[in-house]
């Protein structure tokens, strides 16, 4: 536990912050503890958010630190955030020293995959609206605190049908 503490930093990260440059080798973990930061990729000009990361999940993976190729995604903070940091070379240090490294890898890992999965099917089998009542159910804060233009490219619309679905959303809450 006193290697995991003296190679873990807790940072203050303000609004509007990159911590995950596109196009770069990711050299950075974080643990978010109190704040909201946005996973996004800008293609050909068009800025896509593709998820939301909340208080008590990491921003980063392993994965991006390991294989240092450059990130196809950038995370900028949304809000004011508190996090756990580590740089690469902490955890490649705490990969190789701590005995439990590899299971919490393995669950970061996990974790991932059921994201990625339980999203790809999201996008699939529900509309923009049943993916709005499911961010504003499962991540209010987000609903509330994010700007209306990454909520709509989150859910792949316009910033205007969102705006009619906040309408119909509040008539009937």
């Amino acid at each position: 536990m006193k290697t995991l503490m003296r190679h873990t930093e807790l940072i203050h990260i303000p609004k509007g912050s990159v911590i995950m440059p596109q196009g770069k080798p990711v050299q950075d973990l974080y643990f978010i503890n109190s704040g909201i930061v946005r996973l996004y990729s800008k293609v050909a000009g068009l800025d896509t958010t593709i998820d939301f990361v909340p208080e008590h999940e990491f921003a980063s993976t392993i994965i991006f630190i390991l294989n240092q190729q450059p990130s196809v995604y950038a995370l900028d903070t949304l809000t004011d955030v508190t996090a756990l940091h580590w740089n690469r070379a902490d955890v490649l240090y705490l990969r190789e020293k701590v005995s439990y490294a590899p299971a919490i890898e393995t669950a970061l890992q996990l974790r991932l995959l059921n994201w990625i999965q339980d999203r790809e099917l999201d996008v699939l089998n529900l509309s923009p609206e049943e993916r709005y009542q499911k961010l504003f159910e499962q991540l209010p804060a987000v609903a509330q605190q994010a700007p209306l233009k990454y909520i709509a490219s989150y859910l792949g619309i316009q910033q205007e049908s969102l705006s009619r679905i906040r309408r119909k959303w509040t008539r009937r809450t």
